[in-house]
């Protein structure tokens, strides 16, 4: 099952996110994932808002009986920065969060732009 959701460029849509992954992984019986998920999409939405100016944005949600797959799609081709950590810094842990929350993750551009992807644990 796949489920996406297109958001506007506001910090009030990085909630709406989250909420939109938590129903969908509570409707799909995957409330062990919730927590992982909603920080994995926050973390991408905040990413994308941050560092992507776009028209909107697409929150994607994919289960297939398996692996519980989270993608953020955005106008920009170019792919995340993975920083090295700077614990006294306040910004520069997004991509850091995503690894330490998901099994995988990754990127693929897809013009005009790109998809981040993210594999949830299983719980």
């Amino acid at each position: 099952m796949r489920q996406e959701r297109r958001l506007p460029p506001f910090l009030t849509s990085a909630g709406i996110a989250r909420d939109f992954v938590a129903s969908r992984l509570r409707l799909w019986g995957r409330s062990g994932q919730i927590d992982d998920g909603v920080q994995v999409i926050g973390e991408m939405f905040n990413n994308a808002l941050i560092h992507t100016p776009s028209r909107d944005y697409i929150v994607a949600v994919d289960w297939n009986g398996g692996a519980v797959r989270l993608e953020m799609w955005d106008s920009s081709p170019h792919r995340p920065t993975v920083l090295p950590i700077d614990f006294d810094g306040e910004h520069g842990r997004g991509m850091h969060l995503i690894a330490a929350f998901s099994e995988t993750w990754g990127c693929r551009v897809v013009a005009p732009g790109k998809c981040v992807w993210a594999v949830l644990p299983d719980a």
